[in-house]
């Protein structure tokens, strides 16, 4: 059997169980679902609209969904002049759900962004 992807087996192991499983979800999608997913364009218009200051943060382990790839897209798309992209080292996109290793170095970053731009 071929290895497991990191988001495929770390989305599972998050929403399939107590961690991130909620007693009313159903953790199913329609495959009808999948073509306006497929299709939706989350940078159109970043170079233009995308003007307000901008903190990324993203782990340094990539997985096949894309979340390491697309903040680096959002981060040298974006209009803003004021902005920052944080790699938090031996992370993963799920990890930054709610692992203290993960969470506290966002955290970190986020508290003080926030005080100086709201």
């Amino acid at each position: 059997m071929p290895p497991m992807h990191i988001d495929v087996s770390e989305a599972t192991e998050y929403y399939k169980t107590p961690r991130g499983a909620h007693a009313h979800g159903t953790n199913l999608w329609l495959f009808s679902s999948l073509a306006p997913t497929v299709g939706f364009d989350a940078y159109h218009l970043a170079d233009k609209l995308l003007t307000q200051p901008l903190l990324l943060i993203v782990g340094n382990k990539p997985g096949e969904f894309g979340a390491y790839r697309d903040a680096h897209t959002v981060f040298d798309l974006a209009a803003s002049k004021d902005k920052e992209l944080l790699i938090i080292p031996d992370v993963s996109h799920y990890d930054l759900y709610d692992k203290p290793e993960a969470v506290g170095p966002a955290l970190e970053a986020l508290i003080p962004f926030f005080s100086k731009h709201l």
